[in-house]
């Protein structure tokens, strides 16, 4: 089993890239400000998540419960997979792509288990605080995401599968705050 301290230091390095990933989307766009906007928003609210997840880690650290064992476990396969779309759209985004390549990228990266991982550790550690305004920064930018691909892409198939993340996170919001 893996000690939570493991599990965080993984978790972190996983929003990190993903914020690498925008952030590079950021520059591409660089010369539409809307565009530029946006990514830079999708980058700076990665930053957020990391910073939520540093400060529940030294949390941890100072009450002496980062060397515990986790109780979340990471699947292999599903880490082995994500870090494989962070590197694909790592290259990507460091080249000419479009738009609609772009945001289609995004959505892969939300749709994947990072998000869900987050959260899921927020709540494994009992910071329901920090758990509910993570999923409100969550469903605040995948709204923009659907926004973005509605304006900038006409692929009705990834506004859908947006929207459904945003409905299954603003459900998850509504739980969190119910509690």
């Amino acid at each position: 089993m893996a000690l939570l301290r493991e599990v965080m230091a993984e978790t972190i390095a996983l929003e990190r890239r993903t914020m690498a990933v925008y952030a590079g989307f950021y520059r591409a766009f660089g010369a539409d400000p809307r565009l530029r906007d946006f990514w830079f928003a999708m980058a700076r609210d990665e930053a957020s998540h990391v910073g939520a997840l540093e400060l529940v880690a030294t949390v941890l650290e100072v009450g002496g419960l980062l060397d515990k064992p986790s109780p979340l476990s990471l699947d292999d396969a599903s880490m082995a997979r994500i870090r494989e779309l962070l590197e694909v759209a790592a290259r990507e985004s460091a080249s000419a792509l479009t738009i609609e390549r772009a945001l289609t990228i995004a959505v892969e990266i939300e749709e994947s288990e990072i998000e869900d991982l987050v959260s899921d550790l927020l709540a494994a550690v009992q910071d329901e605080r920090e758990q509910r305004r993570y999923q409100r920064l969550l469903v605040h930018d995948l709204g923009d995401l659907s926004y973005m691909i509605e304006q900038y892409c006409q692929d009705p198939v990834l506004l859908q599968r947006c929207d459904t993340l945003v409905n299954r996170h603003a459900e998850a919001l509504r739980l969190v705050s119910a509690r």
